[in-house]
């Protein structure tokens, strides 16, 4: 299941509460080949070394990325975009017996990192974090959603109009105007805007486009408030509680608000699921 913005700005939260000052002891990579091969972990894993003996002083949040500083200008960098387990454990009782990045800190308590589909775990001094692809694209001067005050209707509806591309370009990928969103919040964005995912924004409407941001706001925002999706883990291995208004779990079923049979079709690298009624 893929981490987008809300979820990583839960992680990044408990992680701050968690794990700021602990010393890292150990360090240990497992089944890291297929991730290497496609540069999402280090090509010389003894890298990851580096990081022991670092303390933990700062972890920065932007998009679904997340930069854990370290003193002795190291990071680890953690992009877990198409989905990842990222754990806490305050001993190693509850260890995983699978994982990419087991790290042991002083304390007698673990962080675990097991990416689930592609992602990144990488360490990487202050002078080559920014040129990581990942963070290139989400601590950028693209807006996020929520988490920071600058967002606004006005600004979305001149970067749509600017763009007039299809809806899901403008929501989700490389032209997106916002960063940290994936094909699940789109599908329940455009669902509550009452928007077809092949609409391109240049024929929205002002109030359509304020529907799109409303919406935009609301799925967010709720999501975050309810500890994440379903079927997504925190750092505590605690599942969240929002359960997508539309999305697969919407397969063979019927719109909750008009009761037409809800639709599925290939569209931009992904299955989206929408109401052929509700959404034109």
């Amino acid at each position: 299941m893929s981490v987008e913005l809300p979820e990583a700005m839960i992680l990044a939260e408990q992680m701050t509460k968690t794990l700021l000052g602990k010393q890292i002891k150990a360090c240990e990579m497992r089944d890291y080949v297929k991730l290497q091969k496609i540069g999402f972990i280090n090509k010389d894993i003894r890298e990851f070394d580096r990081l022991i003996g670092c303390k933990i002083i700062s972890i920065h949040q932007r998009g679904n990325v997340i930069r854990v500083q370290l003193n002795k200008k190291l990071n680890l960098v953690l992009g877990p975009d198409y989905g990842a387990d990222i754990l806490y454990h305050s001993s190693e009782e509850s260890l995983p017996k699978k994982h990419h990045l087991k790290v042991g800190f002083a304390d007698g308590s673990y962080l675990t990192i097991r990416q689930t589909g592609m992602g990144m775990v990488y360490c990487a001094a202050d002078n080559e974090v920014n040129n990581l692809y990942v963070v290139k694209r989400d601590f950028s001067e693209t807006p996020s959603p929520i988490g920071e005050n600058q967002f606004t209707f006005d600004k979305f509806s001149e970067l749509l109009d600017r763009r007039g591309q299809n809806i899901k370009a403008a929501i989700v990928g490389r032209t997106a105007v916002v960063v940290g969103l994936s094909n699940a919040a789109f599908q329940e964005i455009i669902y509550k805007a009452g928007i077809h995912p092949k609409r391109n924004t240049s024929t929205l409407s002002d109030s359509q486009k304020r529907d799109l941001f409303d919406a935009m706001m609301e799925i967010l925002n709720a999501r975050v408030s309810s500890g994440g999706k379903e079927n997504w883990l925190d750092l505590y291995g605690e599942p969240g509680r929002h359960i997508p208004v539309m999305g697969p779990n919407m397969k063979d079923k019927n719109c909750p608000q008009c009761g037409a049979r809800i639709e599925m079709i290939a569209h931009g690298g992904g299955q989206v699921y929408f109401c052929p009624n509700c959404q034109k």
